[in-house]
Parts: C-alpha cells; structure tokens; sequence
C-alpha cells in the first residue's frame, strides 16, 4: 500500500453508463454507437474527455480514476489512450451508481487510505467550468472542516424537474461556512413534488459531491453492509495482489446487487449531507436529449446540432427562440421531427405568401 497523500484530493469519474434514453438521438447527432459519455457534441472532445479536462483543473490525472464498462472497450481505447492505464478501471457489470462509485473508491483506498475523494458524472454538461471546479475546491475545503459528512453541489433549479435529486437545506449557513446542514433528501420526486419543491427554492443535486474516503465506506457499512463487505474484500485483495483483484472483482459481481447511491446511500443518512450551492454556472445533466438542446440553445449551438441532424430550422422560419420549444414537443426521431417541422411552418404565418396567376 502507498503512502498516504494527505488532504490532496482524488477525483473518481463514471463513464460506465449506457445512457439508453439519448442514445437514438446522439447516435445520429454524432455517429458511432451513441454512448453518451463518448459522443462529441460540442467541439471535437467527447463528454467524458470534457469533464477529465475540467476536473484536471483541480486535480492532476495522476489522482483521478476513471471507472468505465468493459461494453465500452473500443471507445474507451480510443479515448482514453493517454490516461494512466492503472486509473481506468473496468466495472465487470453494472449495478447501478454505488458499485459504480466503490470500485474505484477501493482503487483509491489501497493507494491512500485518507483520502480526501470527489466524484463526477461524465454526461454532464458546464458553461462555465472554471466556477464549477471552484466550487468544487470549496467543497473539497468543506470537507476538512466536516470529515464525517459527504458535501454535495447543489444548482439552482429553473423548473420542476422531476427526474432530478433534489436537496432541502436548513437556508441558513454556520459562522464561516459556506454549506448548509441538508433536511431532506429526494431522489426522482414525483412532479406536483417538484413544482412543490421549487417553489420552496429547493436545489436540484448535481451527484458532484466531495467526502472523506473512510466517511464513504462507513455510510456504505450502515445502509449497505452486503456490499460493504464485498468491496472490504476487494480492498483487502488489492493489498496482497492486485494483479488477481480483476480476477476475484469479476467472481464478486456476478452476486452482487444493484444499489443507487442516491436513494440507497445518501437518503437513509440525511444527517451525513451537507449541501454548496454552487452559481450559475450553466450546469446541466445530459440525461435526454431535451436537456441537450436546451444547453445546445444557450451557448448557441443549437442550430449547427440541427444542421448535423439534416435539417436546419432557420430554414422554414423559425428563430432560435422558437426552435427549442418546437424540437421538444417532437419525439426526435428523425423522420418524424423533420416532418413535425415542415408541417408547422407550412402552418406558419411566417410562410411565403402564395403566388398570384
């Protein structure tokens, strides 16, 4: 085992998801297979090449581990030649976020068993990344002061998002703190909660969060211990071979039982969790391809997207404060939405007058 590196911090990021619901969508946006993390949508990187870059703005690569799906072995060999090959880590199968997150955290352990570990989703999407990873750095900061509690990022909601987690904090901040002690907890609120929730200027959880690395597996010990076990004795193999910890993670997996960090983890020790609200900083999960276009809209992008897609709305009269609204209300199969809008604008006041004889 290395020698522990004190209060630097680790990065983890999960890029081991299939991200169904998009797939169609950025399969024809960006070709290949449609794996969100690995689609280029803005400039020529793909999501998960953008959010490395920006956690390296924080943390060196040397601390930050990339957990992927063996599915995924052609992309990841493409994209992710460069990164140190000890800090990809391959996931047998998926079982959801918390397997997702302790496999590498069990990476993380055996090199540095205090660490201080930050966790980043790879579908995501942030305009301005340098105030995001200061935030990040301030949570990372909040941590020293709360070792025994997990700080999660918290945005600012513009909707009643109900495939969100949402987080209700106390609204006051502790003398010199800047997170708030969290209340409750709600993972995919159902959508008259949400609008309840909004309205009471609830923050949505980006699933950006920093903690110690002991806090982790001790919450995971108390909401979870069959799988507390597992990745103890994953651990433990590390230590005495990691040449053999594939070998027996591989045999562990095929047991092992799906468990989402959010509603297994987080939401039976609400008085483990802190909450940062972060700025505005364009923050967006990139689960549907909706939530794509609207950030493709804000940074003025959507237009080349629907060129990409073979059809540009500029050309059948619609302005760019049109378009989102029209692609939403499509279900963005190709044919269809293409249809969808040639119909509306042949409806369209905006339509060439006709032609007198």
């Amino acid at each position: 085992m290395k020698q522990s590196n004190g209060r630097k911090p680790w990065g983890i990021v999960l890029a081991a998801g299939e991200g169904t619901r998009a797939r169609d969508f950025l399969r024809r946006l960006s070709g290949g297979r449609g794996i969100k993390q690995f689609c280029a949508v803005v400039g020529r990187r793909s999501m998960v090449e953008h959010t490395l870059a920006r956690v390296e703005r924080l943390i060196p690569r040397e601390r930050i581990l990339v957990v992927v799906s063996r599915n995924h072995q052609e992309e990841v060999s493409q994209q992710l030649a460069h990164w140190p090959v000890d800090n990809v880590i391959y996931q047998p199968a998926n079982r959801d976020t918390a397997p997702g997150i302790l496999l590498p955290l069990a990476h993380i352990s055996h090199r540095d068993p205090l660490a201080t570990v930050t966790v980043f989703p790879s579908d995501h999407f942030v305009v301005e990344e340098e105030q995001f990873m200061d935030a990040v750095g301030g949570a990372v900061a909040e941590v020293q002061r709360f070792p025994r509690q997990l700080i999660l990022l918290g945005a600012t909601p513009d909707q009643a998002e109900g495939d969100y987690g949402w987080i209700e904090s106390t609204g006051h901040q502790e003398t010199g703190q800047k997170s708030r002690a969290v209340l409750r907890f709600i993972e995919k609120p159902s959508q008259p909660y949400a609008r309840e929730l909004l309205a009471r200027s609830t923050l949505w959880n980006t699933f950006v969060f920093a903690g110690q690395a002991t806090t982790l597996w001790e919450m995971v010990r108390r909401t979870a211990p069959d799988l507390y076990s597992t990745f103890e004795r994953i651990c433990r193999i590390l230590s005495f071979s990691s040449s053999s910890a594939p070998l027996f993670t591989e045999h562990d997996y095929e047991r092992l039982r799906a468990v989402n960090f959010s509603s297994g983890v987080c939401e039976p020790l609400v008085s483990w969790l802190r909450v940062l609200p972060i700025p505005e900083v364009g923050w967006s999960d990139w689960g549907t391809a909706e939530r794509i276009l609207a950030s493709l809209q804000r940074v003025g992008k959507l237009e080349e997207c629907l060129v990409r897609l073979g059809y540009g709305l500029s050309h059948y009269g619609y302005d760019t404060q049109q378009q989102i609204s029209l692609l939403r209300s499509c279900s963005l199969d190709g044919t269809l939405a293409g249809n969808t809008i040639r119909r509306r604008w042949a409806h369209s006041s905006l339509q060439p007058a006709p032609t007198k004889t």
